[in-house]
């Protein structure tokens, strides 16, 4: 991440679908076929997330919530969204990730084969 401070240029993965409770959240990305599971803390990062905050515009919500120093809810909301941003399920503008779809991740992984000709 160029600049961990300001996230507003993050969007949502268009497949990702999700299902809240007070217990957490659910992601379903259906263009990879696969689900993540948030507890109460992720799902508040995901919904500010949603709104367009900045990392610190996070962090002040959590620390208003959560009696943990600033620097700790920055450093932890960063790598969660690093974690999402790994996974696909948010990108940023101009940052492609080729698309694999939930069949080919199934396939064994091809191996080049070397010949010596």
């Amino acid at each position: 991440m160029s600049d961990p401070a300001t996230i507003t240029d993050f969007t949502i993965a268009p497949g990702v679908r999700e299902t809240a409770s007070e217990d957490g959240a659910v992601l379903l990305d259906v263009e990879q076929g696969v689900c993540f599971s948030l507890n109460p803390v992720g799902l508040k990062i995901w919904e500010l997330l949603k709104k367009r905050c900045s990392l610190d515009q996070i962090a002040d919500a959590l620390g208003r919530q959560f009696s943990v120093s600033r620097s700790q809810l920055l450093s932890d909301a960063t790598e969660f969204v690093e974690a999402l941003e790994a996974k696909r399920l948010i990108h940023r503008p101009g940052h492609s990730v080729p698309k694999r779809s939930w069949f080919s991740r199934m396939l064994p992984a091809r191996k080049e084969r070397l010949s010596a000709r």
